[in-house]
């Protein structure tokens, strides 16, 4: 087993911890219950009210209470929030233009992407999940950030440059790659299994994809897609893995619509603007 005593991984918020475990859709979840979990956490509080109050939801300066945000915006829509601000602080120590775009920008993207995703191709049961684990299956990358720093910045930039798989440069420099770090990550933090699956299984094997749970292939179906919609340097593995779990769904068009127009309207999302600013 490797030594990842190195790593610096931050603690998961309380608040982000016990949200974790809360299900929106159990007998006994309700506002209220969300609210007492929510509530001791000042800065994720500010940020709900900032989203209920955005011209997205059209309630501008009406929403004034913590109750009133979650009526709102609804259990699941919050606990998303509250995760996306977990890793929006944890992320805050990681600058410059290729930890944004890939990091801050990129993650977002990508979990708005996989939540729309879901109800194109009749997954909306998945909706949540999707949107979690398309938000933190690069948390690996954010903790080898943290760790490494311009290092680690510099691995980035050059796989973008050359085509490299990031993980091949990784592994060649460091001896361990994001996949393996961010699964050390999800057990130290006790993410909820599915979870877990989307961070080992993401970069899976194409020829492999029958026995890909559902989750981890819309997964990496929204982040391949959102790479491409960002103008990221898709290697050729990654464009046969894309195609292989659009074909699974029958669903080689639905690729299509996230062109540069697309990403423009994900921009004006109050999460990724949440994230982005």
């Amino acid at each position: 087993m490797k030594d990842f005593s190195n790593l610096v991984i931050p603690p998961l918020p309380a608040v982000s911890a016990e949200i974790m475990r809360f299900d929106p859709l159990g007998e006994n979840a309700s506002s209220q219950g969300l609210e007492q979990i929510v509530a001791p956490d000042e800065g994720v509080c500010a940020d709900l009210l900032r989203i209920a109050n955005s011209s997205f939801y059209g309630r501008s300066g009406r929403i004034r209470t913590l109750k009133d945000a979650i009526t709102l915006l609804g259990l699941k829509t919050v606990k998303n929030l509250v995760v996306l601000s977990a890793t929006k602080t944890i992320n805050s120590a990681l600058r410059g233009p290729t930890y944004r775009r890939y990091l801050h920008e990129f993650t977002v993207a990508s979990a708005l992407v996989a939540e729309e995703m879901c109800l194109e191709l009749g997954l909306k049961a998945r909706k949540e999940e999707a949107f979690l684990g398309a938000l933190l299956h690069k948390i690996g990358m954010t903790i080898m950030g943290l760790t490494y720093g311009k290092a680690y910045a510099e691995l980035i930039r050059k796989a973008e440059e050359t085509g490299e798989l990031l993980t091949d440069l990784e592994r060649g420099s460091l001896g361990t790659d994001h996949i393996e770090i961010g699964k050390c990550v999800f057990e130290t933090w006790r993410i909820p299994q599915p979870l877990q699956e989307v961070i080992a299984g993401h970069n899976f094997i194409p020829d492999a994809i029958q026995d890909v749970p559902e989750l981890v292939r819309i997964t990496a179906l929204a982040s391949l897609t959102t790479r491409e919609m960002m103008g990221l340097l898709l290697p050729m593995e990654d464009l046969d893995r894309r195609a292989r779990i659009a074909a699974s769904y029958n669903a080689a068009g639905l690729i299509a619509k996230y062109d540069e127009r697309k990403f423009e309207a994900i921009k004006a999302h109050p999460f990724y603007q949440q994230v982005a600013a």
